[in-house]
């Protein structure tokens, strides 16, 4: 769905009845986020929804009921019901709805907000509402440019709430306040500012007007973006085979994309009809700062591009490693439409992780080697593996991974340790601590990160068996997830590595002796990753002499 304002403002020109129905406070589970919005005229719904359900057709009861009296009205919906019930809703949260049957009102802020979307300039719609004791509210909207937010030009009702205006557009989240008595509607005993940022739609640039193409472009449209199709073939390129896009432009495909504006909130996705001009549109858009680049093919062809480019100087191994080939998130898609699934799905994701900034997120390891090996009576992590030691193949494995840096805990026997791994990029970290446990060291490890860390990875020093696929397997996953803790599983069981964000820091370093991780992720189950791996290694680690001889088994036999 497009923006609601914008499709408010068309349906206000048809001078029909209209309420504008919109969420501005949820608490607990909702079927909608705050700020969904859904426009009734007497006949029914006409765009957006708040859900579904129950809450929705409550909605639709009250607005036309509202429109008939021409009062506005705000409520709270109560989604508490009973299992049994048949009419309640179960979901368990509350939602604050407002209902406006004035919206003509406020046509003019509208119109502005369509014109800054027209010229790609984000904003905020400030809406404050009074509530009287007889029920009735007052609404009044005012439409903010970013660029005025930190300027003068800031009207004196809404300054007072510039670092609250400022916050909703920096995080992109609604805010919604109870303020002061009489700050804004002088009679009204109770007044509220609901506040939303609106982005102009990214735009999704599809490269291909091929059946990928088709069905791609019509979920697009449906997530939300504005929707470019180019390819030199009219027969397929037109309205009637891509009804769904904004825009389409028929030209040399290399040649369009060159010219099209490419912008962090542009992702392009490449699916033409051979790998010519695959190339040809990748060599244009590459360098580019767009948030997502996109291109189908098998591993194999997108293997021969990458030498093609890197050969001739067309991108760097940095620029090539940013391009999401073979495209789609992996759901073993075989047909056209589930081709065109798994591609929207990262677009989703590619898109969330820009907001939340992840894709920049720096990711620190802590690898764990300050235990005493009382079990295997030596230095355990100093014995023979592969090319090295123990610790220098967990070290090797992590230092070429995707995490950004790597720290290492010793503790018991720490100058043969450290004497072995000196040549190693890494920091190392002593804990004094270490007779009292796994904890002690993560604590230890945690107050010697890069003060810009923003997730840590730990890794156990006496597991070599697991390769670095399943370190970047981990880090992937957070990055394109909204979860904040990460762990590795395999069949069902978890195991290491695990990984959290630095929000979690303060927690893990209160928890007392005897504690784990595991209380933290009890504690914080909902804010959990799973990543099924194929390494039954991550279920373990070298304790005894018998468990390091069955790992050189294992390794001589895979």
């Amino acid at each position: 769905m497009k923006n609601i304002y914008i499709n408010l403002l068309s349906e206000l020109g048809k001078n029909i009845p209209l309420a504008l129905a919109t969420i501005i406070e949820t608490k607990g589970s909702t079927p909608q986020v705050q700020g969904a919005s859904a426009i009734f005229s007497l006949e029914g719904l006409i765009k957006g929804t708040l859900g579904g359900g129950i809450l929705e057709a409550d909605a639709q009861k009250k607005a036309l009921n509202a429109i008939q009296k021409k009062v506005s009205h705000l409520y709270e919906f109560d989604l508490h019901a009973d299992i049994s019930s048949d009419k309640g809703a179960i979901c368990g949260g509350k939602a604050v709805i407002l209902i406006d049957t004035c919206p003509e009102k406020n046509m003019n802020i509208f119109s502005d907000i369509d014109k800054s979307m027209g010229r790609y300039q984000p904003g905020v719609l400030a809406t404050f509402i009074g509530r009287y004791q007889d029920e009735k509210i007052s609404i009044a909207r005012h439409w903010i440019e970013k660029n005025e937010i930190p300027g003068p030009g800031l009207k004196a009702k809404l300054s007072r709430y510039r670092e609250e205006i400022k916050k909703c557009l920096d995080e992109n989240n609604t805010l919604y306040l109870e303020i002061e008595k009489k700050s804004y509607f002088e009679n009204a005993p109770e007044t509220f500012l609901f506040l939303e940022p609106l982005f102009p739609l990214p735009a999704l640039i599809i490269a291909g007007a091929g059946h990928i193409c088709q069905a791609v472009s019509h979920l697009g449209s449906l997530l939300e973006f504005e929707v470019t199709v180019i390819d030199d073939r009219s027969e397929y390129s037109n309205r009637k085979k891509i009804p769904d896009a904004d825009h389409i432009i028929v030209d040399d495909i290399g040649k369009a994309i060159r010219k099209i504006p490419k912008t962090p909130d542009t992702y392009i996705v490449i699916v033409t009809r051979g790998h010519k001009n695959d190339a040809d549109a990748l060599r244009q858009c590459i360098d580019s700062e767009a948030a997502y680049i996109g291109m189908i093919g098998s591993k194999q062809k997108i293997r021969l591009m990458r030498e093609k480019f890197l050969e001739e100087g067309w991108a760097t191994h940095s620029q090539f490693d940013r391009v999401h080939a073979p495209i789609g998130i992996e759901i073993q898609s075989k047909t056209v439409q589930e081709i065109a699934v798994s591609i929207c799905a990262q677009l989703i994701l590619a898109r969330h992780q820009k907001h939340k900034g992840k894709n920049k997120s720096i990711i620190s390891a802590i690898i764990l080697a300050a235990g005493e090996s009382r079990r295997m009576g030596k230095p355990k992590l100093l014995l023979p593996y592969g090319d090295g030691t123990i610790i220098e193949t967990v070290i090797g494995q992590t230092v070429r991974s995707k995490a950004d840096n790597v720290l290492v805990v010793l503790g018991s026997d720490k100058e043969k340790v450290s004497m072995q791994i000196r040549n190693y990029p890494v920091e190392i970290s002593e804990n004094p601590e270490f007779r009292s446990g796994m904890l002690s060291s993560i604590q230890c490890g945690l107050k010697a990160l890069p003060v810009n860390t923003h997730a840590v990875l730990v890794l156990l020093g006496d597991q070599p068996m697991i390769p670095g696929s399943v370190i970047d397997k981990i880090i992937d996953a957070y990055r394109h997830s909204e979860k904040g803790i990460v762990i590795a599983v395999y069949n069902g069981k978890r195991g290491h590595p695990i990984l959290f964000e630095m929000k979690y820091r303060s927690e893990v370093e209160q928890l007392i002796s005897g504690s784990s991780l595991r209380d933290l992720f009890h504690k914080h189950s909902e804010d959990i990753l799973e990543v099924e791996v194929d390494a039954p290694g991550i279920l373990r680690d070298i304790d005894t002499m018998n468990d390091y001889n069955k790992e050189l088994k294992y390794r001589r036999l895979s």
